[in-house]
């Protein structure tokens, strides 16, 4: 595991994949038509991608989520530990149900490290899609016996979007076919720790410090360095730990002045019945 650590802010997540959905030909060769988040990691950068993709084109693209887990078990060694699935899709044609039959689905996740869940997530979606596709062809074969009019089967694709891919020796890997074409990287970067926000306990030290570390320029893209901490100042706008700081100086100034108004008011009212009696 890389020691260094890298932390990124959410303005830099949004713009990242901002970017990407500008860059990248994931919607002009190959349309999504359904997403699948890998929780937890994947949420935010999802949530982000599907607003963009919509901002960009006018769509809306469901969303589904799955489970993995490597990094949270307590005391685990990610680069020998299993993936374990702790989440899974609901398969039917009912409410919050889906068929994978003619999708191309995209699967996101925030970071490509070792590469085991998207590797493991990949692979459990192709059995989920081979079993289904059985399934289709037995009830096509019993449909025909029938001489009921029936489809024919519409074979689903898989595509991953990670907002980081870290360049280091992966340990595992992706079907070659979905690495020629349907593989996309919001950005390429060294193999670091990533400090991201959704995982931050204190929100605005933390922006200043990914703010500072800057934004690097996207691997064949356009360079934003400066970050948005270069756009707050030059619009007069402070970090947002100062504004931050100022908002509880404010703050503590206003109940200051509420509690004098609330002592004042006691004050007068023992006064008032000290008087009447």
């Amino acid at each position: 595991m890389a020691d260094i650590k890298r932390p990124w802010s959410y303005e830099q997540v949004h713009e990242i994949v901002r970017q990407a959905v500008d860059e990248a030909a994931f919607w002009d060769d190959w349309r999504p038509t359904l997403i699948i988040c890998i929780a937890a990691g994947g949420f935010v950068p999802t949530r982000i991608l599907r607003s963009c993709l919509k901002h960009r084109y006018g769509c809306n693209i469901p969303i589904q989520t799955i489970g993995l887990q490597l990094y949270d078990v307590d005391g685990c060694d990610p680069e020998t530990s299993p993936v374990q699935r702790v989440q899974w899709l609901a398969y039917g044609t009912g409410p919050g149900q889906v068929l994978l039959q003619g999708h191309r689905i995209l699967i996101v996740d925030e970071v490509d490290d070792s590469r085991k869940t998207l590797a493991h997530a990949v692979a459990e979606l192709q059995a989920d899609i081979a079993a289904e596709r059985t399934a289709f062809k037995l009830a096509a074969a019993e449909n025909r016996s029938s001489s009921s009019s029936s489809s024919s089967w519409q074979e689903p694709q898989l595509g991953v979007f990670v907002l980081h891919n870290k360049l280091r020796p992966k340990l595992a890997a992706l079907p070659e076919e979905l690495m020629r074409g349907r593989y996309w990287s919001g950005l390429d970067i060294p193999n670091c720790w990533c400090k991201y926000p959704w995982d931050a306990e204190a929100i605005y030290e933390h922006t200043d410090k990914a703010e500072a570390a800057g934004l690097p320029g996207r691997v064949g893209g356009k360079d934003n360095s400066s970050g948005s901490r270069a756009k707050r100042q030059s619009s007069g706008c402070p970090p947002v730990a100062a504004a931050h700081q100022q908002q509880q100086q404010q703050q503590h100034v206003a109940n200051g002045a509420a509690a004098q108004h609330n002592g004042n008011g006691i004050a007068n009212g023992a006064h008032a019945l000290l008087n009447g009696a």
